[in-house]
Protein backbone atom coordinates (compact mmCIF):
# COMPACT_ATOMS: atom_id res chain seq x y z
CA UNK A 1 0.00 0.00 0.00
CA UNK A 2 1.45 3.34 -1.03
CA UNK A 3 0.31 6.69 0.21
CA UNK A 4 0.67 10.03 -1.48
CA UNK A 5 0.51 13.30 0.37
CA UNK A 6 -0.27 16.53 -1.35
CA UNK A 7 -0.37 20.08 -0.14
CA UNK A 8 -2.95 22.43 -1.56
CA UNK A 9 -3.58 26.05 -0.83
CA UNK A 10 -7.20 26.00 0.30
CA UNK A 11 -8.62 29.54 0.41
CA UNK A 12 -11.03 28.89 3.28
CA UNK A 13 -8.28 27.62 5.58
CA UNK A 14 -6.49 30.08 7.78
CA UNK A 15 -3.28 29.70 9.65
CA UNK A 16 -3.55 31.61 12.89
CA UNK A 17 -1.24 31.98 15.82
CA UNK A 18 -2.64 30.62 19.04
CA UNK A 19 -3.01 33.93 20.84
CA UNK A 20 -5.49 33.07 23.54
CA UNK A 21 -6.67 30.23 25.70
CA UNK A 22 -9.78 30.07 23.50
CA UNK A 23 -7.59 29.47 20.43
CA UNK A 24 -5.71 26.73 22.26
CA UNK A 25 -8.96 25.11 23.33
CA UNK A 26 -10.17 25.10 19.72
CA UNK A 27 -6.97 23.30 18.70
CA UNK A 28 -7.92 20.26 20.77
CA UNK A 29 -11.66 20.25 20.12
CA UNK A 30 -11.66 20.90 16.36
CA UNK A 31 -12.72 17.88 14.36
CA UNK A 32 -9.91 16.70 12.10
CA UNK A 33 -8.38 13.50 10.78
CA UNK A 34 -4.86 14.18 12.02
CA UNK A 35 -3.85 16.44 14.88
CA UNK A 36 -0.21 17.43 14.51
CA UNK A 37 1.09 19.21 17.59
CA UNK A 38 4.52 20.61 16.81
CA UNK A 39 7.13 22.71 18.59
CA UNK A 40 5.80 22.35 22.14
CA UNK A 41 6.51 19.47 24.50
CA UNK A 42 4.22 17.94 27.14
CA UNK A 43 1.06 19.07 25.31
CA UNK A 44 -0.59 15.66 25.43
CA UNK A 45 -1.79 15.32 28.99
CA UNK A 46 -4.80 14.60 31.21
CA UNK A 47 -6.38 17.92 30.23
CA UNK A 48 -5.83 17.89 26.45
CA UNK A 49 -6.26 14.20 25.56
CA UNK A 50 -9.94 13.94 26.60
CA UNK A 51 -10.70 16.94 24.35
CA UNK A 52 -9.00 15.59 21.22
CA UNK A 53 -11.45 15.23 18.36
CA UNK A 54 -9.22 13.49 15.83
CA UNK A 55 -8.46 9.91 14.85
CA UNK A 56 -4.69 10.30 14.70
CA UNK A 57 -2.09 12.32 16.58
CA UNK A 58 1.18 12.65 14.70
CA UNK A 59 3.41 15.65 15.25
CA UNK A 60 7.05 16.57 15.43
CA UNK A 61 7.30 18.24 18.83
CA UNK A 62 9.73 16.66 21.24
CA UNK A 63 8.30 14.80 24.22
CA UNK A 64 4.67 15.40 23.37
CA UNK A 65 3.44 13.13 26.16
CA UNK A 66 3.67 14.90 29.49
CA UNK A 67 3.75 11.50 31.24
CA UNK A 68 4.70 8.81 28.70
CA UNK A 69 3.20 5.95 30.70
CA UNK A 70 -0.12 7.51 31.70
CA UNK A 71 -0.77 9.59 28.61
CA UNK A 72 0.22 6.92 26.09
CA UNK A 73 -2.31 4.66 27.80
CA UNK A 74 -4.94 7.41 27.75
CA UNK A 75 -4.56 7.79 23.98
CA UNK A 76 -4.81 4.00 23.60
CA UNK A 77 -7.95 3.90 25.76
CA UNK A 78 -9.52 6.61 23.59
CA UNK A 79 -8.61 4.60 20.47
CA UNK A 80 -6.60 7.51 19.08
CA UNK A 81 -3.74 6.36 16.86
CA UNK A 82 -0.58 7.98 18.20
CA UNK A 83 2.64 8.10 16.18
CA UNK A 84 5.34 8.90 18.75
CA UNK A 85 7.26 12.09 18.13
CA UNK A 86 10.66 10.47 17.68
CA UNK A 87 9.20 8.20 15.00
CA UNK A 88 7.37 11.05 13.22
CA UNK A 89 10.38 13.35 13.52
CA UNK A 90 12.82 10.70 12.38
CA UNK A 91 13.92 12.49 9.22
CA UNK A 92 15.25 15.37 11.32
CA UNK A 93 17.55 12.90 13.05
CA UNK A 94 18.52 11.26 9.76
CA UNK A 95 19.31 14.63 8.22
CA UNK A 96 21.48 15.67 11.17
CA UNK A 97 23.31 12.34 11.17
CA UNK A 98 24.07 12.67 7.45
CA UNK A 99 25.23 16.30 7.58
CA UNK A 100 28.76 15.26 8.55
CA UNK A 101 29.02 13.15 5.37
CA UNK A 102 27.87 15.88 3.00
CA UNK A 103 24.81 16.12 0.81
CA UNK A 104 24.12 14.95 -2.73
CA UNK A 105 22.14 17.53 -4.71
CA UNK A 106 20.84 20.95 -3.74
CA UNK A 107 18.98 21.85 -0.57
CA UNK A 108 15.93 22.77 -2.65
CA UNK A 109 15.33 19.29 -4.00
CA UNK A 110 16.03 16.02 -2.24
CA UNK A 111 17.99 13.78 -4.60
CA UNK A 112 20.34 12.18 -2.11
CA UNK A 113 19.82 8.40 -2.19
CA UNK A 114 20.90 8.19 1.47
CA UNK A 115 17.92 10.39 2.37
CA UNK A 116 15.45 9.15 -0.25
CA UNK A 117 15.68 5.53 0.87
CA UNK A 118 14.15 6.52 4.21
CA UNK A 119 11.09 7.78 2.33
CA UNK A 120 10.73 4.61 0.24
CA UNK A 121 7.72 2.63 1.55
CA UNK A 122 9.38 -0.60 0.40
CA UNK A 123 12.59 -0.17 2.45
CA UNK A 124 12.42 -2.22 5.64
CA UNK A 125 13.97 0.57 7.73
CA UNK A 126 12.10 3.42 6.03
CA UNK A 127 9.68 5.76 7.75
CA UNK A 128 6.54 4.01 6.46
CA UNK A 129 7.58 0.53 7.55
CA UNK A 130 8.86 1.78 10.89
CA UNK A 131 5.53 3.45 11.65
CA UNK A 132 3.72 0.27 10.55
CA UNK A 133 5.87 -1.88 12.87
CA UNK A 134 5.15 0.44 15.80
CA UNK A 135 1.41 0.48 15.19
CA UNK A 136 1.23 -3.25 14.45
CA UNK A 137 3.08 -4.12 17.67
CA UNK A 138 0.84 -1.75 19.62
CA UNK A 139 -2.27 -3.41 18.22
CA UNK A 140 -1.04 -7.00 18.52
CA UNK A 141 -0.03 -6.64 22.15
CA UNK A 142 -2.62 -4.09 23.23
CA UNK A 143 0.08 -1.69 24.39
CA UNK A 144 0.40 2.04 23.88
CA UNK A 145 2.22 2.95 20.67
CA UNK A 146 4.87 4.92 22.58
CA UNK A 147 5.74 1.72 24.49
CA UNK A 148 5.87 -0.21 21.22
CA UNK A 149 8.17 2.43 19.70
CA UNK A 150 10.43 2.37 22.77
CA UNK A 151 10.70 -1.41 22.57
CA UNK A 152 11.57 -1.36 18.88
CA UNK A 153 14.12 1.41 19.47
CA UNK A 154 15.73 -0.65 22.26
CA UNK A 155 15.95 -3.62 19.89
CA UNK A 156 17.64 -1.44 17.25
CA UNK A 157 20.11 -0.11 19.81
CA UNK A 158 21.16 -3.65 20.68
CA UNK A 159 22.26 -4.26 17.08
CA UNK A 160 25.80 -3.39 15.97
CA UNK A 161 26.01 -0.27 13.83
CA UNK A 162 26.33 -1.38 10.18
CA UNK A 163 29.43 0.78 9.59
CA UNK A 164 30.87 1.40 13.06
CA UNK A 165 30.09 -1.96 14.67
CA UNK A 166 32.85 -1.73 17.28
CA UNK A 167 33.36 2.04 17.38
CA UNK A 168 32.22 2.55 20.99
CA UNK A 169 34.54 -0.17 22.25
CA UNK A 170 37.42 1.23 20.20
CA UNK A 171 36.91 4.66 21.79
CA UNK A 172 36.81 3.20 25.29
CA UNK A 173 39.93 1.10 24.64
CA UNK A 174 41.73 4.18 23.32
CA UNK A 175 40.84 6.22 26.39
CA UNK A 176 42.04 3.49 28.75
CA UNK A 177 45.23 2.91 26.73
CA UNK A 178 46.00 6.65 26.77
CA UNK A 179 45.30 6.69 30.52
CA UNK A 180 42.66 9.38 30.01
CA UNK A 181 41.37 8.83 33.54
CA UNK A 182 44.72 10.01 34.95
CA UNK A 183 44.89 13.23 32.96
CA UNK A 184 44.27 16.48 34.75
CA UNK A 185 42.77 19.56 33.22
CA UNK A 186 44.85 22.73 33.23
Amino acid sequence: MKAKAEYQDVPQLELRLLKSEEDKERLWTSECDILSPCAYGAVLNEESIPKINSKIVCGAANNQLQDPHAHGELLLDRKIVYVPDFVANRMGIVNCANESYGRVGSLDEVKDPAILRHLDPEWESGVYRTVRRVLDLSKAEGIASNKAADRLADECLSQPHPIWARRSQEIIDSLVRDRWHEMTSA
